[in-house]
């Protein structure tokens, strides 16, 4: 075969790949299912294989992950026509456990995971570094699906202090015990709307380094009376300066808390 023909081969394989870009995944999802399903079938990790929107829309239709309670679908680029696909699926109905770092679900992808038929026992949820703001967390409060949640995390997003303050009003996450919004932009009104709210009596660790947040909120949160099973609050990353350092030195002498605030 000359170079030519070659040449033409691969860029035929390429522009083929690209408009049929599902082609041979249905035997290759399969494949991966079997290889990585734990064998009490609860666990499938998934994380980091490229799967896409494509093959996200394969596991959903596909039966033989009923049984499981943990998902790791992290780093895999499923966007929201993926988790739109999963959210539909009544295979994923006793998932408890759903890790989707990095996939780009934006906004639309909260919103499918917040109105889902099926994703209503979920006790932890990732969500890490997905491009979600305010607009969906409105959603997300309204949702019942989150009720049994005890770990959410929101770190490496756009939320701003509006989106916190809207999060801090949330009567259905009171079961939550790890709250991580670590670099977004909730700034000092978002800080201060966690501080005052009630609807977080047993969250035992609060992550808000990086958030454009000063004395005033950082503060604020130290001396709280609403975290009554706090065992850490990171302010790391943030503009603080001597009057944050005193607050916590008060702080540790009245209770055990452990705060990170450089």
């Amino acid at each position: 075969m000359s170079a030519f023909q070659l040449k033409f081969y691969a860029v035929f394989l390429l522009v083929f790949l690209t408009a049929f870009p599902s082609f041979g995944l249905a035997e290759d999802i399969s494949a991966l299912v079997a290889k990585r399903l734990s064998q009490d079938g609860k666990t499938l990790d998934l994380s980091r294989l490229k799967i896409g929107t494509s093959g996200a829309k394969q596991l959903a239709g596909m039966e033989s992950i009923a049984g499981i309670t943990t998902l790791y679908l992290q780093g895999n680029k499923i966007k929201y026509r993926g988790i739109k696909a999963l959210a539909k699926s009544p295979n994923l109905a006793g998932l408890k456990h759903l890790d989707l770092w990095g996939n780009m679900l934006g906004d639309l992808g909260l919103k499918a995971i917040s109105e889902s038929p099926y994703l209503v026992q979920l006790e932890s949820l990732k969500l890490w570094k997905n491009e979600i703001s305010d607009d969906s967390i409105g959603l997300m409060v309204a949702s019942k699906n989150f009720t049994n949640l005890k770990t959410l995390m929101l770190n490496d997003n756009l939320i701003s202090p509006e989106g916190a303050e809207i999060l801090a009003s949330a009567d259905g996450l009171t079961q939550l015990t790890t709250l991580n919004l670590f670099r977004n932009e909730i700034g000092d009104e978002g800080a201060l709307a966690f501080a005052n709210s009630q609807n977080f009596p047993n969250l035992e660790s609060l992550y808000m380094g990086q958030n454009n947040i000063t004395d005033q909120g950082a503060v604020a949160l130290i001396e709280s009376q609403y975290f009554p099973q706090l065992k850490v609050l990171d302010l790391a990353l943030n503009p603080l300066s001597e009057a944050t350092t005193m607050a916590a030195f008060k702080a540790n002498r009245k209770r055990k808390v452990q705060i990170i605030y450089r």
